[in-house]
């Protein structure tokens, strides 16, 4: 595959995690999101993958707006890149409306099931 060809991969990939997120679709997450998922939320937790589907699941988060924007991809090796990107989102979580501004720095993994996020850091933008 080529580097063009994988990197508009990554992007499509993005943009289903954007939709799965913005719909609270935790079949199309799960799919998305390797076994393996540690995730830094902008707060500081260390979530995995379970933590991360059943905020989704429970109703704990709902998201209503997700626009992403600034995303830069690079391609680590032929099966791993890592991305950067702006996420401005509003929502519901915890029961508590919320407005943010966040940066998003994703690792992601290349194997049998397709590209997966193993890895995920947010933090709020000043």
């Amino acid at each position: 595959m080529s580097e063009a060809a994988a990197v508009e991969e990554i992007a499509a990939a993005e943009e289903r995690l954007r939709r799965a997120a913005l719909a609270g679709d935790v079949a199309a997450l799960d799919a998305l999101l390797a076994d393996d998922l540690v995730f830094v939320n902008f707060v500081g937790h260390v979530l995995n993958k379970q933590d991360d589907l059943d905020l989704h699941r429970s109703g704990a988060l709902k998201l209503s707006r997700t626009d992403f924007s600034e995303l830069g991809i690079r391609l680590l090796d032929a099966h791993t890149a890592h991305t950067v990107l702006r996420v401005d989102a509003e929502g519901i979580a915890g029961g508590a409306p919320f407005t943010a501004a966040l940066r998003f720095s994703r690792v992601w993994r290349r194997g049998a099931a397709g590209w997966q996020v193993m890895a995920i850091h947010s933090c709020a933008i000043a």
